[in-house]
Order: C-alpha cells, then sequence, then structure tokens
C-alpha cells in the first residue's frame, strides 16, 4: 500500500484547501466546490528511480511553524498528548493497493469529508477505468495500515498506527542495527546503552528493594515477587508449599547473595512447572508459564557472562549499562536472541492472560527501550533501522509496503552526513528489503531543515510549505528543479532569502549607514576599519574599503596611513598589506 495523497478541506488554522501529493507517479487534483476527485497518471514517470524496493522519497521543507510536522501527525494518526484536534477538521487520504487483473486498486480513507464521484462505496477499494471514472472493487481488503512513524525528538513516540507497536523488540532490534551499520562502516562509535530494570510493581518499591542489591539481582528479584505476589496466582498456583515459602522467605528476609539464590529459586520454579506440565495438567497454558520464566533464566545468564567479560556495568539496583567491542559480539548477539525470546514469551502470557479475562500486568521486568550513550546523529540512524528490522520481524510475511515517516530526518547528525544520508538511506534500507522484507518497498516521507538532500530528490517531489500572509493559513508549493543541483542555489532560491547571519548582516548595514553618512566621525574611524577588516567575504570586505577610501580620503594605496591608527607591529603590518593585495588581485580577477 503506497500513500498517493493527502487532501485537505480544513485543518485547524493551519491548512485551507491543500492537496499534498507524495508520489508523481499519479498527479491527484480534488474540486473543493463539487468534492469531484481526479486522478492522472504522470506519462513521465520513472519507475524504480531509487531502486526496485523503494517506491518515492517526499521532503517536507519550510520554516518553523508552517505545519511539516503536523502534516506527519495527520498522515500517522498520531496524537501527542497535549495536541487536541479539531473534530471538524475535513480531509481524506488516497492509497494506492497493488495491481490486480491488469487493473490499479485505490483507497479512499475519509475524515469529515466525503468524495462526491465515491460516495457510494464508501472505504471500499476502487478501479481507475482509461476515462477517468472509477469503478467499485468488491474484493476484501484487509484495513491494517502499514504507516511507521519515527519521532526522532522523542523516540519512544514512534509508533506504527493504531499502536500496533512501540519498538516492541528494543534493545534487541537496536543492537542487530547497529551491528548492521557498523558492518558497513556507516557509524563507528563504539555502543554503549543501558537497559533498566523496572521498579513499579512493587507494593512500596521505595522502601521494599532490598539494600546492597545490583541491578542482576534486582532483575531476579523482581521477577520472583511478580509471581509470589500476583493477584490472579497464574504461576503461583502450580508452586508447592515448600518452594512458596523459600520464596517468601527470599523476598522478605535479608539474603547473603540476591543473585545466585534467586537464580537457583528461578530454576525450581521451572522444574516444577516441568513436573506439572509432565502430570498433563489441563491448563493448557503451563507450558508458557515456563517458557517466560525460563525466558527470565536465559537472560541472567547471558548478563553474567556478559559481565565477566568486562562489559556490563551495574550502575544501581536498576540500571545495567552495556559497551559494545568487536571481540564481544557473539555475546551481544546471543543477547539479541535471549532479549527478543524474552519478549515473545511475554506476550504469550499476556495473550494468555486476556483469554482467561483476567487483570493481568505485572509481568514487566525488563524496560523495552533502551537509553544509548553515543552521538544523537548516530543514536536516531540506528533508531530509524531498528523500526524498520522490528517491523519486518513482528509481521513477517504478513508485512505490507511500508509508508515511513520520520521528523526532522537530519536530527543530530553533521553536515557531511546529511549530504549522504539519502543514498546511506536507499542502498541500507533496499538491502534490507532485498534480504528480510520479501520484496515490500518503503515509502520514504519526511521533514527537514537541511537543504543537502534535497539534491537527492526527484523534480516534483519536494513540497515546501510556506505561510500565506493574507490568509494566515500554510500553502504547500512543489519544487521543481531539485535533483542534482548545486545546493547553495537550492538554498537561495527555495529555502533562504540571505546567505549572511541576521548579527553579521545588522552590523554589515551599519557600516554602509555610517560609509554613506555626511557627518565624518573621527571617533568611530579606527574602530570602523577594524571591523571592515573583520569580514572573511573578499569581495565585500574590499567593496567596503572602497567606500572608506571615499569617505575618508584615503586610496587603496594609502594603506600605511590606515594602519598606522592600528597600532599594529611591523610583522603584523606587513601580514596585512600583503592580505590585502592578495585579495584585490582575486577581485580583479574575478571581474
Amino acid at each position: 500500500m503506497k500513500l498517493i495523497a493527502l487532501v485537505i478541506k480544513q485543518y485547524n488554522e493551519l491548512f485551507k484547501e491543500e492537496i499534498f501529493n507524495f508520489s508523481d507517479q499519479y498527479k491527484v487534483d480534488f474540486n473543493f466546490e463539487t468534492s469531484e476527485l481526479k486522478i492522472a497518471e504522470n506519462p513521465d514517470y520513472i519507475e524504480n528511480f531509487y531502486g526496485e524496493s523503494i517506491y518515492n522519497i517526499s521532503p517536507i521543507v519550510g520554516i518553523n511553524g508552517t505545519g511539516k510536522t503536523t502534516v506527519l501527525n495527520i498522515i500517522s494518526g498520531y496524537r501527542p498528548d497535549k495536541f487536541e484536534q479539531d473534530p471538524d477538521n475535513q480531509y481524506f487520504f488516497l492509497f494506492e493497493l497493488g495491481k490486480q487483473e491488469d487493473k490499479v486498486r485505490f483507497k479512499v480513507s475519509l475524515q469529515n469529508l466525503s468524495v462526491a464521484n465515491l460516495s457510494e462505496y464508501g472505504e471500499s477499494p476502487f478501479y481507475r477505468n482509461q476515462d477517468g471514472s472509477f469503478e467499485l472493487d468488491s474484493g476484501y481488503y484487509d484495513r491494517t495500515q502499514n504507516i511507521l512513524y519515527v519521532d526522532l525528538l522523542n523516540r519512544r513516540r514512534g509508533t506504527l498506527r493504531y499502536g500496533t507497536t512501540l519498538n516492541k523488540k528494543g534493545l534487541t532490534m537496536f543492537v542487530d542495527s547497529y551491528l548492521w551499520l557498523n558492518d558497513r562502516e556507516i557509524i563507528s562509535s563504539v555502543l554503549s546503552c543501558s537497559l533498566e530494570i523496572e521498579p513499579y510493581g512493587l507494593k512500596d518499591y521505595t522502601n521494599s528493594i532490598p539494600r546492597g542489591i545490583k541491578a542482576i539481582g534486582f532483575l531476579i528479584y523482581k521477577s520472583i515477587y511478580n509471581i509470589f505476589y500476583e493477584e490472579v496466582e497464574f504461576i503461583k498456583k502450580f508452586l508447592s508449599e515448600p518452594l512458596l515459602s523459600k520464596c517468601k522467605k527470599y523476598l522478605e528476609e535479608e539474603v547473603s547473595d540476591y543473585e545466585s539464590i534467586g537464580k537457583n529459586l528461578l530454576e525450581e520454579i521451572v522444574k516444577e512447572l516441568d513436573k506439572n506440565e509432565g502430570n498433563k495438567s489441563k491448563d493448557e497454558t503451563i507450558k508458557v508459564k515456563k517458557q517466560y520464566v525460563k525466558s527470565i533464566i536465559n537472560i541472567v545468564d547471558i548478563f553474567k557472562e556478559i559481565r565477566e567479560n568486562s562489559s556490563l556495568i551495574e550502575d544501581s539496583y536498576n540500571s545495567i549499562l552495556l559497551k559494545y567491542s568487536n571481540n564481544n559480539r557473539y555475546l551481544f548477539e546471543e543477547l539479541n536472541g535471549r532479549l527478543f525470546q524474552h519478549t515473545k514469551s511475554k506476550e504469550l502470557v499476556n495473550d494468555s492472560c486476556y483469554e482467561f479475562n483476567k487483570k493481568f500486568n505485572n509481568y514487566y521486568v525488563l524496560g523495552e527501550t533502551p537509553d544509548y550513550h553515543m552521538s544523537t546523529g548516530e543514536g536516531n540512524l540506528i533508531e530509524i533501522f531498528s523500526r524498520v528490522h522490528s517491523y519486518l520481524l513482528m509481521y513477517g510475511e504478513h508485512a505490507e509496503d511500508i509508508i515511513l515517516l520520520v521528523d526532522e530526518l537530519e536530527t543530530g547528525m553533521h553536515l557531511e552526513w546529511s549530504r549522504t544520508l539519502i543514498n546511506i538511506l536507499i542502498k541500507n534500507l533496499s538491502e534490507i528489503l532485498e534480504t528480510e522484507g520479501k520484496e515490500k518497498k518503503i515509502q520514504l516521507i519526511f521533514t527537514t531543515h537541511s537543504p543537502y538532500m534535497l539534491s537527492d530528490i526527484k523534480p516534483g517531489n519536494v513540497i515546501m510549505l510556506e505561510k500565506n500572509q493574507e490568509t494566515g493559513y500554510s500553502e504547500g508549493k512543489v519544487l521543481q528543479n531539485t535533483f542534482a543541483k548545486n545546493i547553495q542555489e537550492i538554498m537561495k532560491e527555495n529555502l533562504i532569502d540571505n546567505i549572511y547571519g541576521d548579527f553579521a548582516l545588522a552590523r554589515i548595514n551599519s557600516m554602509i549607514e555610517i560609509l554613506n553618512g555626511e557627518e565624518e566621525q573621527e571617533e568611530n574611524e579606527e574602530e570602523l576599519l577594524k571591523e571592515i577588516h573583520l569580514i572573511s567575504e573578499p569581495l565585500l570586505r574590499n567593496k567596503l574599503l572602497e567606500m572608506y577610501d571615499k569617505k575618508y580620503n584615503t586610496s587603496e594605496f594609502s594603506i600605511e596611513k590606515q594602519l598606522q591608527k592600528l597600532n599594529l607591529s611591523e610583522e603584523q603590518r606587513q601580514k596585512v598589506i600583503e592580505m590585502v593585495r592578495i585579495n584585490n588581485r582575486a577581485v580583479n580577477t574575478e571581474i
């Protein structure tokens, strides 16, 4: 499924009668008076321009406050906590669903805005005929939508539409993506990240956490606590009284070694669950419960092995710091597998509890999203790939084409990285999809403030938002000349009016105002000359020197007179004279 267009009749006080096309394969038009939709094919469309796995790339640019992030929020259906959507907003999405019987299937998703020539179909798929008319498709269509939104400014908010995941594989996919990018020499920093052992869920977690307990010990302690104090006795009911007595003592009395004693208790719990399973218990979920406890033991074992390898630090009772190096790669790969199995087991436990219609929410032990301690730009790049890996892993063969939304794609990245970023994404996302995506495609839509990426974008695919000063609404215009264009020209023509910083521009204008003034200001003459020589642009600096010569009756040949006022040493004067001569020759050559 591909997003072809977003059509907005009204959205808060930000947009009015706007059409955003996200595919250069089609041109979408909508008459806001008659509510008629038209879909025309682009005869100049170049298929697979970015390779077979990348459907299209659409940057959204514009100054702050024009609505770039809002467009992504509308597409994703994501609602930030403080954002209140006006219920009277009117818009719809147009998706292409692929071909069937040599016809292209489309679908409209409506929000308070009807389409006159599709009203009888509702939100059912339809075909576009050669004459431009539409024909209903009676075939079944899955409503699952494949929109993956990555908000780099707030990573924990990244989500698939309808809340189907919050990067559930957490550290597993984060480390996996790090290894992927590191192997390809895209990032070079050593991975350092931390994982939290969740303290919440204890009756009084501020007082009941044992003194001096380390993180791995607390992971075990919290796991046993969850089992012993569970309200629904999901696992507890299968444990013998002697074992429960041991658990009670472990939790309520001071223990010499919480890690080793607790691990032995977890292993005893597995044995008793295994015994109940062997006795052909009527409870069909007992295997799931056993796998869940075993997954915790497996995590503890790998954490201990990584610690012995000097790559794990227990900063406190609930924080584990992991440091990756090439000689312990196999440990991190093993950690990934065990964390994945734990996440999977926990999901199965939750599903089983929901089936029995019982409240069951205290089996959260590990925080699922890691905190990393490396450069923001590298972390953000890992995050993007991590989300894509997570989606493909979660849905496997059922995964659809991905509509990947990224807010401020270049966040935290050096200008050179932003210049090469589109190429990095194309090459590596294509490789991931070819190896793991089973011929799926990615459509990338992102906001950016960087002009460096626009030179890699096909003409007509860059959407620029600007405020209409008369109406107050933001309006979108399509930039037609961006591909392989000089970045400075892109900046000057489309993004910014001035090539100097505002502060520098104000000082330049102040100099010009003084130099154009009729009255001489002797007390400022020396300071003014100093300021002129601060200017790095030779053409501008020499023009101001020319104006200075004219105002103060000097000439370019009377530089000695000017230098005398600056109290420079002989060596300094000679350097300045030589610099002025070189600049004058350069200016004359350019002219």
